[in-house]
């Protein structure tokens, strides 16, 4: 394996197992242990010894009392055993040497405070042996290269899945398994799944980051809850986009009450979905908005066929239906272009005459077009270099057409997707992309496009500045008890990290405010400093628009009387005289510090608009100026960048470097738990960071910001 960062898990002996053994063998096919061990002989050609307390001969296998009794030592251990008798089993199997277990039993972390103690236990014991786990509460594992059948998600009785390349990864065993058998039905590959369960060591991220570097996998799904590494989650999806396999997430735990459920679920911690999407977006993952579509790119993805352009040929014997799909095409941001006369003239050729159809594109051939001519016609179609993907439509009574599909597919190397009254057999069997609605169709190849014609990954080259770093600290020396920068402080700070700042200057007396107007020329703005007043405008303590001595002098005596009166509690230390600029546009950048991902810089309209309208875009540092700037283009559907109403190019530079920033600080001082620039006011080519709020961590409660 070629790693990144890091390697990738060490789950050889876990997942790749070349000897198994099962605690809880049974031969009552009823139960989980037999119908485990029937699904394990059924398809893995290593040594494989049943363990059972009593009975000598499981399902026609030798078997032994207890692990100990085994005449080797094995890869893997599969556990179906009741919770209070795996603590045991562990002993033993660290006695043993095992390489790994897949803890198929239930009552642990979700069962309250005695599982959670208990799998504590076990956890501890497995990691201080360095053996891997996978569980509990899952239902194991497959992996058809390897014949490791070590799950209850399928039934002996049920063949085994042809393979392919599709790999799915889900926290949930239940419903892994509701997808597992819904996906072999749809005619997805699937070639390895993976249950998770309450993961006391194994996770999702650490089996993707595993799994991305087997070469027979091409496509990684996952279902997700929440992540526990998710360093190791950004690794893999930095591989998976280096290597060209696209990694599919549905993440459940969306709304709070979904986040209530998961917790007693599988006693996880949900993180904030906005946060999880924007993690996704900057790393290549895509996220998918249901099950139904997850399985949908899962198919479209899984021969790896690629694209270079967005032009769709569409070819049915409805009408209705051509511009149902032309529709849907347009909608999700294909093409589909009108064919050039002479490629017209071919298909013309092949359908013979009198025809009554068109064949523009979309391409109506009737009901009354032969077999063999729309067989020719998806000849011409193949050998077009006027489109890059096909989709056509179907009945499902029609098992010869499938056929010809199926075979037409299987000779083409331009992506196609199905529009069917039901699924296939033939077409299932081949692996032709099958759907039974145009909008799955559409999304789908639109998907195909999106990730074909991506961008390589932006690796900024960031680098820790203890120097930069010691000078910034400087600035969080505040007295005992205060956790929030004056904005006079926080400019300050935001200095040392190249934030485009107004011209200002922090006095304390009204001679001192009249000489720095008087430097700074033009309007100013006069703001009163005080740990006690964040919100300045709340108590009076700001002046807006002042030009010339008298109005500097005026305002300030003003503004210092409306303060004492309305915040007698507060120690004033002193004013900062602010250069007031023009602003055509107001924007906002701030820093938060999600519980899993860590800091998160989002930027999105500013002043009164913020609370209107709420857009924001979220990146997690570090990342540079052109990742800064390509996150300004995901506002306002790109309006924000674009017209002649939108930010300049100097102007996205400057708002750019603000964010920068303000990712760089978050980096390089990690007791800074929130920031707040509101706003950064944009004119002319230029833009500035208005205002200041800083909290240092700390603090009780975060500020509710204005």
């Amino acid at each position: 394996m070629t790693p990144l960062d890091t390697a990738a898990p060490d789950l050889d002996r876990l997942l790749s197992p070349r000897s198994i053994a099962m605690v809880g063998a049974s031969n009552n096919l009823n139960s989980i242990g037999g119908l485990v061990f029937a699904n394990l002989k059924r398809s893995f050609s290593g040594p494989l010894y049943p363990i059972h307390p009593k009975d000598s001969e499981v399902q026609g296998y030798l078997a032994y009392n207890c692990l100990q009794d085994m005449p080797q030592t094995v890869d893997l251990v599969v556990i179906a055993v009741a919770s209070h008798a795996v603590e045991g089993v562990m002993e033993q199997a660290v006695a043993k040497g095992v390489g790994g277990i897949v803890l198929l039993s239930s009552g642990f972390a979700e069962a309250g405070a005695e599982g959670i103690a208990l799998q504590q236990r076990i956890a501890d014991k497995a990691r201080a042996a360095g053996i891997r786990v996978i569980g509990p509460n899952c239902i194991g594992y497959l992996s058809i290269g390897g014949g490791v059948m070590a799950n209850f998600a399928l039934t002996p009785d049920e063949p085994l899945p042809p393979g392919g390349g599709v790999a799915l990864v889900s926290q949930s065993g239940g419903f892994g398994s509701y997808l597992t058998t819904k996906g072999l039905l749809t005619g997805l590959h699937l070639g390895w799944f993976v249950s998770t369960g309450n993961e006391l060591d194994v996770n999702i991220a650490q089996v993707l980051r595993y799994l991305v570097e087997r070469p027979e996998v091409r496509v990684l799904l996952a279902f997700s809850e929440t992540l526990r590494d998710p360093e190791i989650f950004i690794e893999a999806a930095r591989r998976a986009h280096t290597l060209d396999k696209p990694m599919v997430v549905l993440k459940a735990g969306r709304s709070e009450a979904a986040a209530k459920a998961a917790m007693s679920h599988t006693a996880s911690v949900v993180g904030a979905a906005d946060v999880f999407d924007a993690i996704c977006r900057q790393y290549g993952v895509i996220v998918a908005g249901s099950m139904e579509e997850m399985l949908d790119l899962g198919m479209i993805f899984q021969d790896g066929r690629r694209v270079g352009g967005n032009r769709l040929a569409i070819m049915t014997s409805s009408g209705g239906a051509g511009v149902l799909l032309a529709d849907e095409a347009g909608m999700n941001g294909l093409a589909v272009p009108t064919f050039p006369e002479d490629e017209q003239d071919k298909m013309l050729l092949v359908l013979h005459r009198p025809f009554f159809g068109n064949v523009a594109n979309p391409i109506d051939t009737t009901a009354a077009a032969r077999p063999e001519a729309i067989g020719a016609l998806l000849n011409v179609l193949a050998s077009s270099d006027s489109v890059d993907m096909i989709t056509t439509v179907t009945w499902a009574r029609a098992i010869g057409a499938a056929k010809d599909l199926a075979t037409y597919y299987q000779r083409t190397s331009k992506p196609m997707a199905v529009l069917s009254t039901d699924l296939v057999e033939p077409l299932k069997q081949a692996g032709v992309p099958t759907y039974t609605d145009p909008q799955r169709v559409a999304k789908s190849l639109a998907a195909l496009y999106r990730h074909s014609v991506r961008k390589p990954l932006n690796e900024p080259g960031w680098q820790y500045e203890p120097t930069r770093a010691a000078r910034a600290r400087r600035h969080l020396q505040l007295p005992p008890g205060e956790y929030v920068l004056m904005e006079a402080q926080g400019k300050r700070l935001f200095a040392e990290y190249a934030i485009p700042l107004t011209r200002e200057e922090w006095v304390h007396d009204l001679d001192e405010a009249v000489a720095a107007a008087e430097r700074i020329g033009g309007k100013v703005v006069l703001k009163v400093m005080s740990y006690q007043l964040p919100h300045k405008s709340d108590v009076g303590a700001i002046r807006l628009g002042l030009q010339g001595e008298p109005e500097v002098r005026e305002a300030y005596l003003s503004m210092l009387a409306e303060v004492r009166q309305r915040a007698p509690h507060a120690t004033l230390d002193g004013v900062l005289v602010q250069q007031m600029v023009p602003a055509r546009m107001e924007l906002t950048c701030g820093l938060q510090r999600d519980p899993l991902f860590g800091p998160m810089v989002a930027i999105g309209l500013g002043g009164v608009l913020v609370e209107q309208l709420a857009q924001t875009a979220l990146l997690r540092p570090p990342f540079d100026l052109d990742m800064a700037r390509a996150a300004l283009g995901q506002l306002l559907q790109g309006r924000l960048i674009q017209g002649r109403r939108g930010l300049s190019e100097h102007e996205q530079e400057q708002v750019a470097t603000i964010m920068v920033g303000v990712g760089n600080l978050a980096l390089e001082l990690d007791e800074v738990e929130e920031v707040d620039v509101n706003p950064i006011r944009v004119a002319n080519g230029l833009a500035f960071a208005a205002d200041a709020l800083v909290v240092l961590a700390g603090r009780s409660s975060t500020m509710e910001h204005q």
